[in-house]
């Protein structure tokens, strides 16, 4: 039996989604300001919801509205293991194939109704039936789910999943009436069981929450919560020293002008988010080794991050950071040689033919002058290399669709901070990779069915190490998230850049 226990009682041992923009699926929490908790607290989202109904926008800018307006069955703490949320215990079978977790007994929806097994099972069995659903894509191992008792689900899956309690952490549990009762209502004033309650929507500028003084758990920080929709770097840079914010992402460019005013401070956080080189080696002379391996060594991780990115990012050997479980500590970063990198192309026979690099043209640190430096790079060692950048939303749809021809920049941010996510999506055969190795598909279904995490941890790292032996991919850093926010403030980002108040 493979049990999890409240947290008074456990001590976590281990520690998933989105892609490219940040930190395309992502929470930044720890606040302690006690002066101010009965205060408004600003904070700029980088765009705009699309909808306040969990079953349909899984973005970011969504989510920072989610974590803090409804409750999972679990979430994930700064620390990157997974507690109760609604769920105060849970535990699997042998197999891993049949999960059943206990809600609380003290949980209510912001309108005062009680969370019960049949909302949980509402919202699973909702997601899972709509195609239209973006939550219904983390529910793909679900057969079945249950309400064994007004406060007892069981979800029985089609194949063994060591990491399910983390995937319930990205399912906000929604109130079954309320929602059935008016679900075009529901998404632009949804209703949920968490520490704070939407107040109003003003399209196109902020929303407003308000502490929801009957929450189960810990008071809320603050009294009232304003998102603002801030998306440009320099406005919210601007806003910061001028106070009309208290927190705000800050981009590459802004963060020396920003740190040297006194109203404002600035913290680094090392996130849970790589960005990376990929290669289509389907054909054509990616599909040789070699001159993969000369791409990986002709590119200066150090002095990219030094010059370019204001010496905040890491250099790294792997598609996992180093907050996520299932990280291998033995990869160390490829070291920069481009005089091997030279030798390497010319002895492979690559005949100089132009090679595409995509990147999309938002949403990453400094894209375009990162995805200039990589190709000059790349060209000193004898590559020709053609720039595609490409609109994030057509980029994002030719990555899924393996539609991308030669190199591409992109980046991974599991938001529940397993290696499952980016390994499997990354490196399985069918994926979102371009190759296909049998053993790294063994382990894959050796380790999503490993009840041992140190086991489990092992069985990652070796597939890490497989993708670093034959220069599947070549991974450049571990991003970090900077912020700038008001002078005193006690506030600790988190590494997955959600912004969580409770």
């Amino acid at each position: 039996m493979h049990t999890h226990r409240p947290a008074s009682r456990w001590a976590a041992a281990s520690a998933f989604i989105v892609v490219g923009s940040l930190p395309l699926s992502a929470c930044a929490g720890g606040f302690d300001d006690a002066a101010a908790a009965d205060d408004t607290i600003v904070v700029a989202l980088t765009g705009e919801p699309s909808s306040l109904d969990p079953l349909y926008d899984t973005n970011l800018n969504a989510l920072n509205v989610f974590y803090d307006v409804f409750n999972q069955l679990t979430t994930i703490n700064d620390k990157g293991e997974v507690v109760p949320s609604l769920a105060t215990q849970w535990s699997a079978d042998e197999s891993l194939t049949t999960w059943t977790f206990t809600l609380r007994d003290d949980a209510e929806f912001q309108d005062g109704t009680p969370v019960t097994a049949a909302d949980v099972v509402f919202t699973y069995e909702t997601a899972m039936n709509d195609p239209q659903s973006n939550l219904g894509g983390y529910m793909t191992t679900i057969d079945s789910v249950t309400a064994t008792s007004d406060l007892e689900v069981e979800f029985r899956l089609n194949t063994p999943y060591a990491p399910f309690d983390r995937q319930a952490t990205l399912v906000p549990i929604l109130p079954q009436k309320i929602y059935e009762a008016d679900p075009k209502g529901f998404a632009a004033a949804p209703v949920g069981s968490g520490p704070y309650a939407v107040e109003s929507w003003n399209k196109g500028d902020s929303i407003i929450l308000t502490r929801n003084d009957d929450y189960f758990g810990d008071a809320a920080a603050y009294e009232r919560i304003e998102l603002r929709f801030v998306l440009d770097e320099t406005t919210r840079a601007n806003s910061l020293q001028s106070g009309d914010l208290d927190i705000a992402l800050l981009g590459t460019s802004q963060v020396a002008t920003v740190a040297a005013a006194d109203n404002v401070e600035v913290v680094d956080q090392q996130s849970n988010r790589v960005l990376y080189l990929g290669f289509n080696g389907s054909s054509g002379p990616l599909a040789d080794e070699s001159v993969r391996r000369a791409a990986d060594l002709a590119i200066d991780r150090e002095a990219i991050s030094d010059d370019l990115l204001n010496g905040a990012v890491e250099p790294t050997g792997q598609l996992v950071a180093k907050v996520t479980f299932g990280y291998n500590d033995d990869i160390a970063a490829t070291q920069y040689d481009q005089e091997a990198a030279a030798e390497l192309l010319a002895g492979s026979g690559y005949d100089g033919s132009p090679i595409t690099l995509s990147y999309p043209t938002t949403g990453l640190p400094q894209i375009d002058q990162l995805a200039q430096a990589v190709a000059g790079y790349l060209e000193a060692a004898g590559f020709t290399v053609s720039l595609d950048g490409q609109e994030a939303g057509s980029f994002s749809t030719n990555w899924l669709s393996g539609g991308l021809d030669g190199m591409y920049l992109f980046a991974f941010a599991p938001s529940v901070m397993d290696a499952d996510l980016p390994l499997s999506m990354l490196t399985r055969t069918g994926g979102q990779g371009y190759f296909s190795n049998p053993r790294i598909d063994e382990l894959l279904v050796a380790e999503i069915a490993e009840p041992d995490a140190d086991t489990r941890a092992a069985l990652l790292g070796e597939i890490s190490t497989i993708v670093a032996e034959n220069t599947y991919y070549a991974p450049l850093f571990i991003d970090t998230y900077t912020y700038g926010f008001r002078a005193g403030l006690e506030w600790t980002p988190r590494p997955d850049g959600f912004f969580i108040f409770n």
